[in-house]
Parts: structure tokens; sequence; C-alpha cells
């Protein structure tokens, strides 16, 4: 299936329009075409190149370039220089030389990380550039910029020296974990000993430590050419400027005299079963993992392609759900298990994986999953299962065909690249919705069931894999023990799957409606609010930002505040244990396929203060968003059976997680943070914390804060008709009971400590440190404030990049972020996030004190406050035509009395904004009085 459409597929209209006859008159052998919206082209020199107009966001443009190389082709003095290659991208092009790149994108409001970025694979690197086009110039650089990166890279000796440090502190951060530890041992075996395993695109240490810049500039000559190369170029442009400008800053780059091959790397097939037990004291986790064979993939080119590769996500789809309910049982087998297909490590191979997290016995839990897989392959799914596949494909479909005209360019350039590294097809929402209407119809069981044998037969020789703690209560086998145990878990005999029957409704009993007993309009925020019988109101804003979507969000006063702590644990795990326990008629499993093929879900939850409901559907499903809210607000499930299966899966998978150092660190630091307050909120749970959940008391809890709707206040905001809503508001809102109460929060007096306080915590063997360092106090919360919160952190944060980052080369990433909340007391925090290596924290925290001290002496400087307002402003045009952005909003003025014209007139705030202005504040909140410090360091570097 195409890949742009898979994760949001997972949702039946009522009606397929085409009949079977018509659908299997259909010419299966037609080639799928190419979106026609889509200009897909190449240059002279071999550059291919991708154009997409797309209107959203305005003014706007997606920018990629695509390099047909990764660390498959490093030499073997080369390992890591294809990773090191693309962070010198970064650090001096040909019209951007040392580190004006950067410097210029934040000043046009471009971010490094959140915007601007690249990554590197095994087979690909990727390199990602929004452009806001509003003033003149920004989209001839943006193309010059992709042009630097593809061939005008100046790789220079002092460059690469700065940078292999930086690069360096990425692999001490992502790489030196108990995750990788056991990826670097598994990996021969995974990838039957192919190249894959040893050219992971991080490479070795001691090359990046030492390589000589010709070592990459040979990387770079040989493989960044222009027939190895693709250009993306999707967003608010013409395919006429869009082609000159490829054509201008691309055409005249040539490809080497002496091409090297590119080799295209595949992982053979398993010609033996065999299997690995990886361990490491670090991991917190138990899991099994079961690899059949790999074969090439196949390309979809027709639409019988096409068809095939339904069938096979259809059998995906039918398989996970039985997998699911066994989870989701009495007595769970596993805590949790999925089957799949995937690329493994190559693009050009696929092959049928089966992952499951056990619970307390790796016996049981494989022999349940394998059975799943048996009883499949052996009985089939049935037609029922294949009807909730299809109605999730569907509606899948439908909403996506739906947004067309109004889906973020970001959104397409991934579907893009994988055409020019794989050939994927792209025909478009258009073509793909037609494709599946017509062809859904004419699946059957049978060809679903086929699909099963196929590819769940080919078990004879496989990989398996179990990871696991160095030590706890699960007993692992040996290799050869695994191997007799995945052995006779095929050979069980299974039986036929049990059929339920299906629940035709959401609620046994429909509610008795209520009234709208007025409506007001404010015609500033495009806003009608209605006052219901029972005195909730709803505020609605009809927007055409999507055109399939309606979001929903709302609450009241409440919030975990109001509890002690007996019910810290039930107040923390309340949303989880009602979840699996079910609602009204239905367990959880029941719930999902019943709204299998309708695009609406809700949530609840708690705030501090508040007591918080959110949701979203497509227009179409907006009744089915209405009734669910209902269903969840009024009708909390009591199911002791799987409330007890559900606490063995969490006790099982909680266990370990003290056993990573970076969750005990921060578990440890926010209990010293608060003083040791029993209060303090639940990071990793104890085993007292687990045993002290009381189900009778969460529903109780429950009923009581979310069953009844006084003071309530929803909002509703998206492609919605206020004369299709107010019935429903009628019947499943002002429905709603109430007590007659007025809700309330309370201040716990929960409090960070006060003072200069520093916390050292040591655990672990890798070389590796965490500086968390926050300023923190109470505030009189206004907007006013809350802006200039956000404008100093982020104002540091540029700081901290260039100063700790680029020129001290001590930290890869890291930055400094801003907390202030006006419920239940207004305070701030302001935090600092900066991993490091342990010999650096003291210098690290040296420099982030001068400038701290240099922000209230000084302010920000003229030129960090334009690239904060520049992003800013970015950002803030985007949100205006978003409406998650705008139900949120709404929420802090109807519900907590913020400005509207604060709303409204965003952008002239953030201009009024001044370097004194900041200079003034910075003083104020960065208060050494009240400065928490935490530093994690490894267990050696205690002295122990």
């Amino acid at each position: 299936m195409l890949k742009h459409s898979l994760p949001k597929l997972l949702c039946f209209v009522a009606a397929l329009q085409f009949s079977v006859a018509h659908a299997q008159n259909l010419d299966l052998s037609q080639p799928l075409p190419i979106d026609s919206t889509v200009t897909k082209g190449k240059l002279p020199n071999g550059l291919t190149y991708y154009i997409k107009p797309n209107a959203k966001p305005a003014q706007k443009v997606e920018l990629r370039l695509v390099e047909n190389a990764g660390s498959l082709l490093e030499n073997d003095n080369q390992q890591g220089l294809a990773h090191f290659m693309e962070h010198m991208n970064f650090n001096g092009l040909k019209h951007y030389p040392k580190n004006q790149l950067v410097d210029y994108l934040q000043k046009i409001g471009v971010q490094f990380g959140a915007d601007l970025n690249a990554n590197t694979g095994f087979d690909r690197t990727y390199f990602m550039l929004p452009i806001p086009t509003d003033k003149p110039g920004n989209l001839e650089n943006g193309f010059q910029i992709v042009a630097d990166w593809a061939g005008g890279a100046l790789i220079t000796t002092d460059e690469v020296n700065d940078e292999r440090h930086v690069i360096l502190e990425e692999l001490r951060m992502r790489n030196k974990n108990a995750n990788m530890r056991m990826l670097y041992k598994i990996l021969p075996e995974l990838t039957n000993h192919s190249r894959y395993a040893s050219r992971f695109p991080s490479g070795l240490d001691s090359i990046v430590l030492h390589a000589s810049p010709d070592r990459i500039r040979e990387f770079y000559h040989d493989w960044y050419r222009p027939d190895l190369q693709a250009v993306i170029v999707v967003g608010d442009i013409t395919v006429d400027k869009a082609k000159s400008l490829i054509e201008k800053y691309f055409g005249a780059l040539k490809n080497p005299a002496h091409e090297r091959t590119r080799t295209v790397y595949e992982v053979a097939p398993y010609t033996q079963k065999k299997a690995l037990i990886v361990t490491d004291s670090e991991e917190t986790n138990y899991s099994f993992s079961l690899y059949y064979p790999t074969h090439k993939a196949k390309v979809e080119k027709t639409l019988g392609d096409y068809r095939e590769d339904l069938i096979k996500n259809i059998m995906i789809q039918g398989l996970n759900r039985k997998l699911r309910d066994l989870a989701q049982s009495a007595n769970p087998p596993y805590a949790s298990a999925s089957g799949y297909f995937t690329e493994g490590f190559s693009l050009h191979d696929e092959q049928f994986a089966l992952d499951i997290v056990p619970v307390d016995d790796y016996k049981k839990a494989i022999n349940a999953a394998v059975g799943v897989l048996l009883q499949v392959e052996k009985y089939g799914l049935t037609d029922a299962d294949i009807e909730t596949s299809k109605r999730s494909y569907l509606a899948g479909y439908e909403k996506a065909f739906n947004e067309r005209n109004t889906t973020e360019s970001a959104a397409y350039t991934d579907e893009l690249a994988d055409n020019f590294m794989t050939n994927e097809p792209i025909p478009g929402i258009v073509n793909e919705y037609n494709y599946v209407k017509e062809l859904l119809p004419t699946i059957t069981a049978k060809d679903v069931n086929a699909a099963a044998q196929k590819w769940l037969l080919e078990n004879q020789n496989y990989f398996a894999l179990i990871s696991a703690p160095s030590t706890g209560k699960i007993q692992l086998p040996d290799e050869s023990g695994l191997l007799s145990m995945v052995d006779a878990a095929f050979k069980q005999d299974v039986k036929p799957a049990e059929t339920t029957g299906t629940a035709t409704s959401l609620l046994q009993m429909q509610p008795v409606a209520g009234k709208i007993v007025s409506e007001t309009k404010d015609a500033d925020l495009g806003t009608t609010t209605y006052t219901l019988s029972n005195g909730v109101k709803v505020t609605i804003k009809p927007t055409d930002f999507k055109n399939d979507e309606i979001v929903l969000t709302g609450g009241r006063l409440g919030g975990t505040g109001q509890f002690s702590v007996a019910d810290k644990a039930n107040v923390t795990f309340l949303g989880s244990v009602i979840g699996a326990m079910g609602y009204g008629q239905f367990t959880p499993s029941e719930l999902n396929d019943f709204l299998s093929g309708k695009n609406a879900k809700v949530g609840v939850g708690f705030g501090a203060a508040t007591n918080g409901i959110s949701g979203s559907s497509s227009v179409k499903d907006l009744p089915t968003l209405l009734e669910l809210m209902y269903l969840k607000l009024t009708s909390p499930r009591k199911d002791t059976s799987l409330y007890k299966g559900y606490m063995t899966k969490l006790k099982s998978q909680l266990q370990f997680l003290k056993a990573n150092p970076q969750y005990a660190f921060i578990d440890s630091s926010n209990k010293v943070m608060y003083g040791n307050n029993p209060l303090t909120p639940i990071s990793v749970p104890t085993e007292n914390d687990l045993n002290s959940i009381n189900p009778d008391r969460i529903l109780d809890i429950y009923k009581d804060q979310f069953g009844y709707a006084d003071g309530l206040h929803l909002f509703f905001v998206g492609n919605v008709n206020a004369d299709s809503l107010k019935p429903l508001l009628e019947k499943y809102v002002a429905s709603l009971p109430v007590k007659g109460v007025k809700p309330a929060y309370k201040d716990n007096g929960l409090r960070m400590v006060p003072g200069d306080k520093t916390f050292k915590f040591y655990k672990g063997t890798d070389q590796k440190s965490l500086i968390l360092d926050y300023y923190h106090g109470d505030i009189k919360y206004s907007e006013d404030a809350d802006l200039k919160l956000d404008m100093l952190t982020q104002a540091m944060t540029i700081k901290v990049l260039d100063t700790i980052r680029e020129k001290m080369q001590a930290i890869y990433s890291g930055g400094v972020y801003a907390s202030v909340a006006e419920l239940p007391y207004g305070h701030y925090s302001i935090i600092a996030q900066l991993p490091c290596g342990p010999e650096n924290v003291d210098k690290i925290l040296a420099e982030y004190a001068k400038e701290v001290a240099g922000y209230k002496k000084n302010g920000v400087s003229a030129t960090d406050l334009e690239k904060v307002k520049k992003a800013m402003l970015e950002k803030y045009k985007e949100s205006m035509k978003q409406n998650g952005y705008w139900a949120g909003e709404l929420q802090d003025i109807y519900m907590f009395g913020h400005s509207k014209d604060y709303l409204l007139n965003f952008d002239k705030k953030i201009n009024a904004v001044t370097s004194e202005d900041l200079k003034k504040f910075a003083d104020e909140v960065l208060n050494n009085n009240n400065n928490y410090k935490a530093i994690s360091y490894p267990e050696q570097a205690s002295g122990k």
C-alpha cells in the first residue's frame, strides 16, 4: 500500500457504491499513473525533480534534497562519514561559508532543528528546508542553499575539526544506551551478516574522531552527484517557476568523470533457523521478535499490484485485531503483540515479523501469539473480520480525499522521496480513493486467506530474538531452548476463533434531550456560544482550514490538586484503568471494532487544576463524536477481570524502569526538586504505587469528576455546521447530568524547593551526563508575561546553540524552554536541558551562568531578538489557519478570561517587545535565589 496513506488509514462508509460485478470488470493490468498534480522530470545531468503546487500553508515552499547514498556506500576507512558529511552541509557552503547558513535562515524565520533538518540512513541522506516566501529573495536563496548542499559544500579543515566533537556528542547522546548496545549485537544475525551489519549510520567513533577532511571530501565527490539526487518542491509555487529555478540552480551540476557504481545491497533470506538472546543491565523491557525470511519487495506497477497490496494489508489488520484481543483479555498471555511487513534494513526487501512483549513467561507468550498466526493461516479470517478492515481503509481514504485541498505541503514530501528511492507509485489520492472504492468489493475472504497462507506458512527458516534485562523474574531460555520453544509453538493444534455478536449502537439507551436556551455571537472571533438547559456552554467556530476536520476541546475547573496522597496513584492511572475496562456494553476491543470505519475519537484527562475533554472527527462522523463523548462521560464500565489483566501487564512492563539511568534520574530529581513532598507527581511508579491503585475508587473519582457536567464548557472548531450541530448538542450535551455544584480547583501547596540547590545523581555505565537547570518562581500570570517568557527562552536557545554547541563543541543538541501556569497558582519555570559528557559539565554550567548574567545585564541582542520575532511570526501565521490552535485559544479566552485582543493581534504584540523589555523581564525571572540544578553522571564518576 502507498506509504503516505497507511498511517492514517485506520478507520466504513456505510454503503459501497460499486457492485462486485462492476469492480471485477476492472482492467487489473492497467499501469498506475503518476499523480496529475505532480510534475516529475529529469535534467540532462541526471538529477530527478518533483514539483507539486500546494496552497497550504500560503507563502511557504517545502524543499527537499534526497541523496541516493548513505552509510552503506562508505569505504572501510569512512565508517561514520556519510553522517559527518550531512553535518558539513550546515557548516560552510559556497554561498554561505562557516555558520552563515543557519544565521541567515534564522533571520527569515526558519528554526534550526524544528524546521531545518536532515538525517542519514543506510541507503539515503535526506535534507529538509521549509522556506517562507513572503519576502523577495527568500525563494531563490532557498534553491541556492539546496544546490549548495548538492554540490557546493566547502568541507574546510577548520570546520571539520570543529564539527567532529559535536558529532561525537550526538553519538554519545543517541548511541550510548542499552538499546544501541543490544542492537549492535543483534544486527549481524538480523541482517544475515549482510553489509548492513557493518555500516550502521553512526559509524565508528574512532573514525569520526580522527578522519581527515580528505576522506569526507572523497565521499562527497563520489556520491553527492546529480544522477543520484532528487530535488522535491512542494508548496505555494507554480510549476513553471519551480522548474525554472531547478534548471537555474541545478542544471550546472556535473557528475564526476569516473563514476563509482552505486551498488544496491540486499539482505539474503535466512537459510536455517537461528536464535539469539541479548541482555543488558539497563534494559527496561522483555521482548521477543520472530523474523521470517526476506523477499524481494514487489514494486507496485499495475492496478492488480495495488489490489494485492490491499489484500495483504487487510490480512495484517485482521491478524493484529486477534493479537490485540488476547492482550486485552482477562488473562493476557502477553502485554502486546503485533505482526507486520517490514522493509527491514534494505529498501528493496520485505519480510514478515512478529513482535511480542511477554507478561511473565516467554513460552506462554510465544505459544499464544504463534497460535494466532496458525489460526489465521489454517482457518482464515471471517467475513466479519474482513469487513471491519474494509471499513477502516475506506474511511481513511475518504478522509484523505476530502482533505486533498487542505493538506499541508510537508505531508507530501516523503512519498515523493520514496518514489525516487524505490519507485513506489504516486498515483495521488484522487486515483487511490477511486481504486479503493472499486477494489474493496472484489476482495473476498478467499483472497485474504490465500494471502495469509502464502505469508504465514513461510516459517521454515526464521530468526528468533529475545532482548531482556540481565536479571529479572522471567526465566530466559538459551538459544537452543528458544528454537525448541518456537518450533513447539508452530506444532501446536489450534481451534477456530470464537465469533461474538456485534452491537448495533454505541448507547444501550438514548438520552432524553435538553434544550439550547440562549446563544451569543462574537463577530471578532467568529464564534457562537450556546447555553444549554443543564448550564453547559458550547462555543463553536466554523472554519475552512480543513475540509473534513472538526476539533473538540473543553473542560471545567477541578484537576489533580483536589486529591490527597492516598489517591495519587488512582489519579495518575485513572485514564488507563478506565480505558482498560471499557465503556457501556463494550470491552476496549469491542469498542475499537465498533468504531472501525468511523473517524471519531474522544479522551478525557486531568490537569493540575482542570478536568479536560478532547477529541476530533470527520464532518460525517460528528454525530458519532457526540455520542461517543456521552458514552465515555456517563458510562465507565467496571470489569474486574479486565482490570486484573491490565494490572498484570502494567506491573510486568514497569518493573525495570529504574534500571534505565535517565528514568531513574528524572524520578529522583523530581522528588528532590519538590522537597520530597509526598504529592510529587509519579514519574516512575513504585510497587507500592501500583498496589495502591483501587478500581472502585477510580470509578468513583471518574464518575464524580467527569460524569457530571456542572461548569463544563465545550468548543467545536472546524468544518462544523451550526444547524447540524445544534440538535446533537441538545441530545448528547444538554442531557448530561449535573449536581448543582460549582466546580473548583485546589492549590495543594506543592512547590519547587526555594534557594540555590544542586542535585547530583550517579547511575549507569555510559559516559554521558544530563544537565537540567531550572530558574523558577511565582508570577502573576498575564499573556504579556507568557509572551516575554517564550521570547526570552527562544533567544537563550539560539545563544546556547551558538556558544555551547558551535564554539565550545560541548553538546549536540539542547535548549532552553519555558512553562508558565495560571492555576492553581501563578508560577513559571525556565529549564535549560543540556545533554553532554561528564567531563564538560562544569564548563557548560559556567558558560550558561555567564549567559544568564548577560541577559540580566544587557537583555537580548537586536540580532537574536529579530530572529525570535521572525520565527514566532511565521508560526503565528500558520497557527491561525489551524483548528487545534483556535480551539486551545478559545478555551483560554472563554474559560480563563484571556484577552481576545492578544490572539487577534499577536503579531503586533510580538513586534512591540524590545530588548529593554526582555532585559527587565530577565532580571525578574532569572533569579538566582530560585535556581535548581540537577545533573546526572555515570556511576564511576562518583568514585564508587
